[in-house]
């Protein structure tokens, strides 16, 4: 047992010593199974696929030889831009071809196509996650590898006489054959299902209201929704308001964006139904880039990991048997900006752990919301329960802490 558990452990008495010997116990006997799942899903980040290279050279095993070089570098690029807020406007750091591959934990060939002197293939890069972590931290690079709750997206279209948000047309079916995103957020766009028609018909949504689009998205688990509406047409050109809300957080102020600031489309999907209509105005499809790009962006500002701010948080967890504690530990090792987590002290009723953390407490709060657990300030003038002492012994109070984290829902 750690030795700063060992005065509070005296203190209890023997119900105290064998609470904490229990916890102890259990807390290793899970720790390396579920670390080992949140790591396999937080390494995922750390992929990149269908990393696309056309090479030509003197021969044919030159030509791979320089494609399976390239196709890493532009992995890397593209790992770097998926991890990095955009407003940092930072180019991925120079590295040399050892040090490439010191960050290269493996690759896999999804297709090849070769001749004498061309090479053209796509590959799958997996990177080793802390080598990349230490190559940004050394550059002084600020970034997000947290993976975030669905955002759904509500695409309402403006464009005609009258507002329609659940049927099909143009702008809903540019969402329909939306391409692979490669970043942290999976976007998922809004099926039209009863209970949420009902909630939100078309022309409410002109005017969303928060307490409407929490009950959404707590129907669909997300991360936060995305109310997109369009106006005007293809021929003077249209607009985008972007309302986002986040449960926790509430309703953001509506952005706009003229469609001169679309980003550029992303690739269309291979899954996407086939369909005989006209084909969609590229405007639109640009206009899905946007709000994928602007979900994107935002999320990993709320979550960036800053190696420049680093800070320990004293928090408190209430429980309600053992199993509260190993679930809390367990979703905190799935937070990226939560480096270390330290029991300071232990009690049958509440724990008290030390978090090491790289980001301020509003950054950890969305991050830990991602695992369904609460971060909320403690009332200063609220009493503290003291320990249940041994016979003959003084009561003492837990160790002071200004933060509480307790399971959502709980």
């Amino acid at each position: 047992m750690p030795q700063h558990c060992i005065p509070l452990l005296r203190r209890t008495g023997f119900r105290g010593a064998l609470f904490l010997t229990l916890a102890a116990g259990l807390m290793a006997g899970t720790a390396r199974a579920e670390a080992g799942r949140t790591q396999d899903a937080a390494d995922q980040v750390f992929v990149e696929q269908g990393v696309e290279v056309d090479v030509t050279a003197g021969n044919a095993n030159q030509a791979r030889d320089q494609a399976i070089l390239q196709a890493q570098r532009e992995a890397l690029a593209r790992l770097f831009r998926k991890l990095t807020p955009a407003a940092d406007a930072r180019q991925p750091p120079a590295v040399g071809q050892g040090e490439l591959e010191a960050l290269v934990a493996g690759f896999e060939l999804e297709q090849e196509r070769a001749s004498s002197v061309r090479y053209v293939g796509r590959f799958t890069v997996r990177f080793r996650p802390a080598a990349v972590r230490r190559l940004l931290q050394q550059y002084g690079v600020s970034y997000a590898e947290m993976m975030g709750k669905p955002a759904l997206v509500l695409p309402l279209d403006a464009t005609g006489a009258e507002p329609t948000l659940w049927t099909d047309g143009a702008w809903r079916q540019a969402w329909v054959q939306m391409g692979a995103v490669d970043g942290l957020v999976p976007v998922a766009l809004a099926a039209p299902e009863p209970a949420d028609q009902n909630d939100l018909p078309a022309k409410a949504a002109l005017t969303p209201d928060a307490a409407v689009l929490a009950r959404i998205a707590a129907r669909h688990g997300a991360g936060q929704v995305v109310l997109a509406r369009l106006e005007g047409d293809a021929a003077k050109g249209y607009q985008l308001t972007l309302s986002t809300f986040v449960p926790g957080e509430g309703l953001s102020a509506p952005e706009t964006v003229p469609q001169a600031a679309f980003a550029r489309a992303l690739p269309s999907s291979a899954d996407a139904p086939p369909t005989a209509a006209a084909p969609l105005p590229p405007a639109l499809n640009q206009a899905v880039a946007t709000v994928v790009d602007r979900v994107e962006e935002g999320w990993k500002r709320r979550v960036v990991v800053d190696t420049h701010q680093t800070g320990q948080f004293a928090v408190r967890v209430p429980l309600t048997d053992l199993s509260t504690l190993v679930e809390v530990r367990r979703r905190l090792a799935g937070v990226p900006m939560v480096t270390q987590v330290d029991t300071s002290a232990l009690k049958t009723t509440e724990a008290l752990l030390t978090l090491t953390v790289l980001g301020d407490v509003g950054h950890l709060k969305t991050a830990l919301a991602q695992r369904d657990l609460v971060l909320s300030e403690l009332d200063a003038a609220a009493p503290v329960p003291a320990p249940v002492p041994a016979a003959g012994q003084p009561a003492a109070p837990m160790p002071e802490a200004r933060y509480q984290i307790s399971l959502a829902g709980s």
